[in-house]
């Protein structure tokens, strides 16, 4: 197998790149001029130079790949600008999927989120739950909505794609610490306040092999990779317990939250600093909801890591990173022996 990960230097990426490699393919990799390419480059990878805005160096880097992963794709820091976070995503995704119609690309994977199913009540979400028009309220799910049409677009033009919807992916090489941040701030007592709901995580091990599976000719052609379904109070009980932290003493309500985390990040903006609670994962906790798995089980082999495992791969990075203060590190060694 011939593949370009486009996204291949970021977390989901990375670990595409490596179930990539165990399977004897030979990998090119899609960066950027400022891309953080620490961890990448340690692997038996070619680069190209090419990004997102420049369609016709994707088109050359595509050339001769049997499979394109678009794992990578602009990403709102702050949910301040819609419009001007919809018109990148949007104008980007289109861009990938021009060059990988132009290069006669056999199979293109793309990278979305569970945050772009509709809200449904009495069963689980499944694949299916797709809204008739872009979700309101929130900066990143409409911007990941829009992003999907893009795709949907392509294949019906004759792309032959397919959309993976994973939950929040934690385990090694979160390098920025994403979904890793409710950890850190846990374990670092980072926390000031918190919302409760639901969110969905996965093991990024179990997503990146889906992602493999997905590149060989699928029945469907969106499948969701949502992992565990747990709630907001217990997954920050379960940190702390198991190792070490603070938990939050002030809890907000779904709005109060929005607004906080909103505020926080209009703050921030102006220095480019990060926030305790993103408005991202507000937006994730509060319209949070059970998905199925059973698509991507029985088509791609799907079987989420037990959510304490996931965990604890996730914690081991981290502090091997130094990401985690040295004396968690050592407290988490001596509790688990």
């Amino acid at each position: 197998m011939r593949a370009l990960v486009i996204g291949g230097t970021g977390f989901v990426g990375l670990n595409i790149v490596d179930e990539l490699l165990a399977k004897g393919a030979e990998v090119r990799v899609s960066r950027r001029a400022q891309s953080i390419t620490m961890l990448v480059r340690r692997r038996a990878v070619s680069f190209v130079e090419a990004s997102l805005e420049e369609p016709e160096k994707l088109r050359r880097a595509m050339d001769g790949c049997d499979v394109v992963f678009l794992a990578g794709a602009p990403y709102p820091r702050y949910s301040i600008d819609l419009s001007a976070s919809l018109e990148e995503g949007t104008r980007c995704v289109r861009n990938a999927c021009d060059a990988a119609h132009a290069a006669s690309i056999p199979r293109l994977v793309y990278t979305s989120t569970i945050a772009t199913l509709d809200h449904v009540s009495g069963r689980p979400a499944c694949e299916d739950d797709v809204p008739a028009s872009m979700p309101e309220g929130s900066v990143y799910r409409a911007m990941k909505w829009a992003m999907e049409r893009e795709v949907d677009d392509a294949r019906r033009r004759g792309l032959d794609a397919v959309t993976l919807l994973p939950g929040g992916c934690i385990g090694p090489g979160d390098l920025r610490v994403g979904t890793a941040s409710v950890i850190v701030g846990v374990i670092r007592g980072m926390l000031t306040w918190w919302v409760d709901g639901m969110v969905n995580l996965v093991d990024v091990g179990d997503v990146a092999r889906a992602h493999l599976a997905a590149a060989a000719p699928t029945p469907h052609d969106r499948y969701a990779l949502a992992g565990h379904t747990v709630r907001v109070r217990d997954l920050l009980e379960k940190i702390a317990q198991r190792y070490g932290g603070t938990l939050p003493s002030l809890e907000l309500g779904a709005e109060e939250a929005r607004a906080r985390s909103l505020a926080d990040e209009i703050a921030a903006a102006p220095r480019r600093e990060r926030v305790s609670i993103p408005r991202e994962l507000v937006d994730m906790a509060t319209t949070g909801q059970v998905v199925s798995n059973a698509r991507a089980t029985a088509d791609l082999g799907f079987s989420p890591t037990p959510l304490d495992d996931a965990l604890d791969r996730a914690h081991a990075w981290l502090s091997r990173f130094s990401i985690l203060p040295k004396q968690e590190t050592e407290r988490r060694t001596h509790d688990h022996g």
